[in-house]
């Protein structure tokens, strides 16, 4: 069986029957000479070995001339499948008038595949088949099919196990309640700065250096008192201070990580969130997910590259999430828009998640209208859902 695809803009659009049907072999047609077109080889050698690659550039402007290119592939190949979920007007128009000329045989059929829905429809020997796909990509390769690699994820910084799963949850009730939760953070760092033991979880201060490096007199207290309520949560197993230490002990090393940048804990949540959720079959519901995820752009190591917070797939549309914990400045939207747009595709969802964005009500309220022209779904004040709430939430991102 032989699949034709018609090249377009977006590359999600190009590869669909490679991850629906893994035909004999894929021919490509567009009008101009692909600069990458081991980028599809290689993705469809991953997805599909035995299928063979080609390609045809033409002029799409010349509508005999497609017409003559599309009739030549009906009489060279056996069973061929015309793929019209992407492909330009002239392209589209060029393959009605083919299959009129060659109405009469039983070897040729389309299909278009429904992204957002997930859908294949299959039209052949005047008789429709709809069904749903289990066609997905990766988010590894979401990016290479646009042209990035991506250089570093957050992986090994905290792994997602059970155990870390319930402190991120304790974390996040921590975070909930305290107004000054960033403030403390960077103070709790700043402080670990001064630690004079070398074990990893464990921290010890001489205060006689905190206070010299800390000159506002407060500065004690509300350290003292964030890590009281860090060890009322469960995050630190031992807390002692005296007159001149402070000694604290995490309760894990994902506490300790957790801990180490105040915007941690609402990423992982949101990306913890996101894996729990299931189906209605019981799967995976974002058939990937990966956070911290920095990308480069044309994946030659140096040049331009970006961090995105976490980005999600469902099946083949690209969710790309920006959390902040704080004051938000407009041009976190054009960041956000600007990987989306140039790693998701026309198929992607931008998503700014976020507690306050510390304006007054007309800022804000641009702010709102800003996201709203560039499609950025807004998640406000995640802080005040319950666990249900933000679960719901984030299943509905797609």
């Amino acid at each position: 069986m032989t699949t034709v695809e018609f090249l377009y803009r977006c590359p999600t659009e190009n590869i669909t029957s490679a991850l629906t049907l893994k035909p004999d072999k894929i021919i490509f047609i567009g009008k101009d000479k692909l600069q990458n077109e081991d980028i599809y080889t290689d993705f469809i050698a991953s997805k599909s070995p035995k299928t063979v690659t080609d390609f045809i550039y033409t002029d799409t402007n010349d509508f005999k001339g497609l017409i003559n290119t599309l009739s030549r592939i009906i009489e060279t190949e056996g069973d061929v499948i015309f793929d019209l979920t992407g492909g330009e007007d002239l392209l589209l128009a060029a393959i009605g008038v083919v299959l009129e000329r060659y109405k009469s045989r039983q070897n040729i059929a389309i299909q278009r595949f429904d992204i957002p829905e997930n859908k294949l429809l299959l039209w052949k020997n005047n008789s429709l088949e709809e069904k749903t796909s289990g066609a997905g990509i990766t988010v590894e390769e979401q990016i290479s099919l646009h042209g990035g690699m991506i250089l570093e994820n957050g992986e090994d910084e905290i792994i997602l196990n059970d155990k870390s799963a319930e402190v991120i949850d304790l974390l996040w009730e921590v975070f909930k309640t305290d107004r000054h939760y960033n403030s403390n953070v960077k103070l709790l760092q700043r402080a670990m700065k001064l630690d004079t033991d070398e074990l990893d979880l464990f921290v010890k201060i001489d205060l006689i250096d905190f206070k010299k490096y800390e000159p506002n007199p407060q500065s004690l207290e509300w350290l003292t008192e964030f890590l009281n309520s860090l060890k009322t949560a469960g995050l630190i197993s031992f807390l002692r201070m005296t007159s001149r230490e402070m000694e604290f002990s995490f309760s894990s090393y994902a506490a300790k990580k957790l801990l180490g940048k105040e915007g941690n804990v609402l990423e992982m949540k949101v990306f913890k969130t996101a894996k729990q959720l299931k189906n209605k079959n019981g799967g995976p519901y974002y058939t990937d997910a990966l956070r911290s995820v920095t990308i480069d752009w044309d994946g030659i190591i140096g040049d331009t590259k970006n961090e995105i917070d976490c980005i999600l797939m469902k099946n083949l549309v690209p969710v790309f999430i920006s959390c902040k914990c704080g004051d938000i400045e407009e041009v976190e939207l054009y960041k956000l828009d600007a990987v989306a747009r140039r790693f998701g595709g026309k198929f992607a969802k931008k998503v700014l998640v976020s507690t306050h964005y510390g304006k007054d009500p007309l800022a804000t309220a641009h702010f709102r209208r800003r996201a709203a022209d560039m499609e950025v779904t807004l998640l406000e004040n995640v802080h005040l859902l319950n666990e249900e709430e933000f679960a719901a939430a984030i299943k509905k991102l797609p």
